[in-house]
Order: structure tokens, then C-alpha cells, then sequence
């Protein structure tokens, strides 16, 4: 704030940019680098509009090119620009693939993120965090390019496209309430913006998060209370934090020991001994013939003679089970959960096809199904599901969802909300989409077991096969492809779970994200008209 001098420079002598630095110093280097020289700056500062014994913001009040010199001033070089947005990118990657180091790597990845919006204008801000998630997003999902082609270019550049409105969005804010309020803000527009691209969005995708980068075995507890939303906020406002320039070293301390911190939170805990315990058992195998599946159940049972329920994976049939399917449950006296494809005629007489998975009872009859409710994007994966059910077996309340659902805490809400005491994810995988597709694809199959604190059983075609218990570690896992694998385990479910703070979060953070973007372009609208300088 200032007060206005209609002599010229002598105000600005005194003036904090509100990033540690004197105006003055701004002014000096536009002087030296301008074209009108201090004179002409005068000129113009006299054309404006005159504002004696008022007290105005610097930014609002200056002539254009004062403006521009304090945004130029304020802003990193191009040099800093470009190794921030590497390593910010790089540290993201080396998360991925050091897991041990991960919280740290993460943190850091954030703070670099978030450095971008000292970048000299908003649009030079919104091309780093693009480029950013660029970096992030086209080296693991290299694979799109084998199932979709060119248009995964596309599809990369939509995913990264939010990392460049939480940068953009974030310097706006700082631009007009200044600094301490940009790191007040960051969690909030994180979670809004994250929460979007994961699960509000059409093109939904919820992979390559900071919370999805972090081991649940490693944060179980964190998962647990703040939810993997929740996690990324907290992150985001730590790196914040460090990434303002006005705070000196002793700001280092904070990503170091958060971590640990983290770590240190309690996770949930199933009950220890036999009694309630569920032995749970299924065979991975992409595509099988009739004859395999038959084969592979008997093998499972041999392995698993005393489970409860036997697993096959989404698509093992192209129609509802047959009956050889269901003799062999009426035999062996099992429940089977299988993968099918259900049709139906729709009022108009149109075939509704859905993507379900059926439970076989021991009397030989389908007693329970469930459709799949979040189709892939780009896929005849059928129609969403209509409802969610949950099947009440013998042992547990289990809650279905099917291969991408896992990905959506929306979907796995609903059956944490019906009292789910165990989740089973049967999925499929093709084997053509490459080793670093399957590793992704399960990744958050602890960490949902982990946020609820319930067992998970996810039973894919070809690979990663998991058992996954509530302190977040894996009691069971297959290789990939390993087709004919028998993946058996013994969990203990302790009643129904419960959902993560960031559950009540997300939508909050959602509409605020949106509602101050909205006022932020509608006031850049309103200066521009009214003739005030808008940088950037």
C-alpha cells in the first residue's frame, strides 16, 4: 500500500514489492532498461488517475509500466524457470520408483510446483505447471499410445492441464491478496482442482497423484485419517510453505520431519486369530476358455480347500456364467464371484449391456450381482451401474466394485456407506498394455485398504493380483503376467469401515476453487475495462 505523491518516484523509495523488496529498486532497473526514461514515467504517473490522500494498492495504481517492472522484478528468470519445472517433473518420477524415498521426493516435487508462480506472468506460470504435469503424466502413461494411438498426446496434455490451472489460479491469487494468502490458498485449490480431474470431470482419471505416489504400507495411518486427497493437500501446503522466498532456511526443517510425521500416525487395526477370518482364493487368467476356467477353479480349491469364495477376474465370460459354471458351484457347495456381461432390454426395447460381476451361490444359482460404475472412457465397457449393492455372504458384508472403480472414492464410498466389511475388485488387465500399466493399476489397492481400514481382495486377469489388509500391507500378490496363478489368503474383517477426513473436504474445497477462479478472471474482466493494468 502507498500513498499517492504527484511528484513522481519519492513514494515508491519505501514501497515492499510484497516480496521482500524495495520498489525503489524496481524502479531503478525499469529506468535503466526503459525507453522513456524516469521522466517519461512521471508523464504517465500523472496521467493517471489522480489519487491525493488516498491510500491505493501499488498494483492497482501504477502506470503500465511501473507494473510490468515489478512483475519482471518479482518474477524467477527463464533459467530458474526451466530447472524448477525439471525438478519438479524429475523429482515426481524418481517417487515412483523409490518408494522408500518417496515423501520426501514428493514434498520437494510440490515445493518446485509451487515455486512456478514467481514466474514474471501468469501465462509464463501456466506453461510451467503444464509442462510439469506433461513430464509427469506422458512417461508412465506411455501405454496410452499402444491402446489409443496419437490421440494419447491429447489425452496427456488434458491430464496435465490441471497442474497449469493450479499454478495459473495460484499466482492470480497471490497477484491480488498477496503472498501469505497464495500459501493459504494452495491446499484448498490442490484439493479442488485434484478432485476434479480424479472424479468430477468426463475424462476422469484418478492415477499420478502425490497420495497415489506414496507406499500405504509405509502412511498407512496417513491414509487412514486424511485420505488420499487429504494427504496431497497437506503436501501441498507444506511445500507452500518452503516455497516462499521471504522465509530463510530454518524452512527446510518442515519437509524433512514431515514425513516422519506422517508415518507416525496410527493405522487401523483388524483383530488378530482365526475367529471371524475369511480365507478368500481366485485364479488370474486373461480371456480363458471354458474348459481353463473349470480347470482353474478345481487348482484354487486344491490350494485353498477350505475358502470361502473363489475369485475370477472381469471378462471371463462374454455373456452370464454357464452352466457348467454353476454346477461346479453346486458340486463343490462355493461361492464364485465371476466377471460377465449382462444384457438387457431398455424400455424402448434398446439392448442395455452392462459390465457385471455375478456371485454364484453353493445351490448352483446366481444369488447377487453387480454391474460395473465407472466404465472406461474410450471403451465398450458397457453402461454404469444403476445401483450399488452389497453382498451379504455368510462371513462379511462385501462390497463389489469392478477393475477402474477401485480408482474412485466416490464409488468405493457407496460401499463403505453400506457397511462394507470387505472389498473384492475383480479387474482386468490386458497383457498387450506392458508391465508399467499393471504396476499402476494396482497401485491403490493397499491404499484403499488402508483409508477404510477393511481387507481388499482385487483379482486381476493378468496381473497384479493383490491381498491387501488395513495397516496397508500386501498379505498376497501375483507376478504378471501369470496366467494360472492361484492367489489365496486368509484376512480377518473387523466390522464395517470408515471413511477418510478428506471425504467431507473435497466437495467444499471443490466449490470454493471454483468460485474463486470465477471471481479472480471476472476481476482481471473488470480492470482491464475500466483501463487498469493487468500483467500477465
Amino acid at each position: 500500500m502507498a500513498h499517492c505523491d504527484p511528484d513522481g518516484w519519492q513514494e515508491w523509495d519505501s514501497v515492499d514489492d510484497g516480496y521482500g523488496r524495495s520498489v525503489s529498486r524496481v524502479k531503478e532497473r525499469y529506468v535503466r532498461r526503459g525507453t522513456k526514461g524516469a521522466a517519461g514515467c512521471r508523464e504517465s504517473w500523472h496521467r493517471a488517475k489522480s489519487c491525493q490522500n488516498s491510500i491505493v494498492p501499488v498494483a492497482e495504481q501504477a502506470p503500465d509500466p511501473v507494473v510490468e517492472a515489478v512483475e519482471i522484478r518479482r518474477g524467477s528468470s527463464w533459467r530458474q524457470w526451466t530447472v524448477e519445472v525439471l525438478l519438479s517433473a524429475g523429482l515426481f518420477q524418481a517417487a515412483l520408483f523409490l518408494p522408500q524415498a518417496a515423501g520426501w521426493l514428493v514434498m520437494l516435487s510440490l515445493v518446485f510446483l509451487l515455486r512456478l508462480r514467481r514466474a514474471a506472468t501468469v501465462r509464463r506460470a501456466f506453461y510451467g505447471g503444464l509442462l510439469v504435469g506433461i513430464g509427469i503424466m506422458a512417461p508412465q502413461l506411455a501405454f496410452f499410445f499402444r491402446i489409443f494411438g496419437p490421440p494419447a498426446f491429447a489425452l496427456w496434455f488434458l491430464l496435465a492441464i490441471w497442474f497449469a490451472a493450479f499454478v495459473a489460479v495460484g499466482k492470480l491469487v497471490e497477484r491480488r491478496f498477496g503472498r501469505e494468502w497464495g500459501v493459504v490458498a494452495a491446499p484448498v485449490l490442490w484439493m479442488g482442482f485434484e478432485f476434479a480431474r480424479c472424479e468430477v470431470w468426463p475424462l476422469k482419471f484418478a492415477w499420478l497423484t502425490p497420495g497415489f505416489a506414496m507406499p500405504a504400507e509405509t502412511y498407512a495411518g496417513a491414509f487412514h485419517w486424511l485420505g488420499v486427497y487429504g494427504m496431497g493437500a497437506l503436501l501441498v501446503y507444506a511445500a507452500a510453505w518452503v516455497a516462499d522466498t521471504s522465509r530463510g532456511p530454518i524452512k527446510w526443517v518442515l519437509p524433512a520431519v514431515l514425513p516422519f510425521g506422517l508415518m507416525g500416525l496410527p493405522h487401523a487395526k483388524a483383530p488378530g486369530g482365526p475367529e471371524g477370518s475369511v480365507l478368500v482364493a481366485g485364479v488370474q487368467r486373461e480371456e480363458p476358455f471354458p474348459d481353463e476356467v473349470i480347470a482353474d477353479l478345481d487348482a484354487a480349491r486344491a490350494k485353498a480347500p477350505g475358502a470361502h469364495f473363489f475369485v475370477l477376474s472381469e471378462y471371463t465370460y462374454q455373456a452370464p456364467p454357464p452352466l457348467e459354471l454353476l454346477e461346479w458351484c453346486h458340486r463343490n457347495a462355493a461361492h464364485v464371484l465371476v466377471g460377465g456381461i449382462e444384457t438387457i432390454r431398455g424400455k424402448h426395447m434398446e439392448e442395455e449391456v452392462y459390465n457385471m460381476t455375478y456371485v454364484i451361490g453353493p445351490e448352483g444359482k446366481v444369488i447377487h450381482k453387480q454391474a460395473k460404475s465407472v466404465p472406461i472412457q474410450f471403451m465398450n465397457d458397457g453402461l454404469p451401474a444403476r445401483r450399488q449393492r452389497v453382498w451379504d455372504s455368510p462371513e462379511a458384508k462385501v462390497g463389489i466394485a469392478i477393475c477402474y472403480d477401485m480408482n474412485y472414492a466416490r464409488v468405493m464410498d457407496g460401499l463403505i456407506r453400506k457397511e462394507a466389511e470387505l472389498l473384492v475388485i475383480p479387474a482386468m488387465d490386458l497383457k498387450s498394455w506392458g508391465e508399467r500399466a499393471h504396476t499402476l493399476s494396482a497401485q491403490l489397492a493397499a491404499v484403499r485398504a488402508a483409508e477404510y481400514g477393511v481387507p481388499l481382495f482385487r483379482l486381476a486377469s493378468s496381473g497384479y493380483s493383490r491381498i491387501a489388509l488395513p495397516n496397508g500391507r500386501l498379505l498376497a500378490e501375483t507376478s504378471m503376467p501369470g496366467q494360472g496363478e492361484v492367489i489365496h489368503g486368509q484376512v480377518t474383517p473387523s466390522g464395517k469401515g470408515r471413511r477418510p477426513l478428506d471425504r467431507w473436504l473435497v466437495w467444499p474445497c471443490l466449490g470454493l476453487t471454483a468460485a474463486l477462479a470465477l471471481f479472480l478472471l471476472v476481476d482481471d474482466f473488470r480492470r482491464m475495462k475500466a483501463g487498469r493494468p493487468v500483467v500477465g
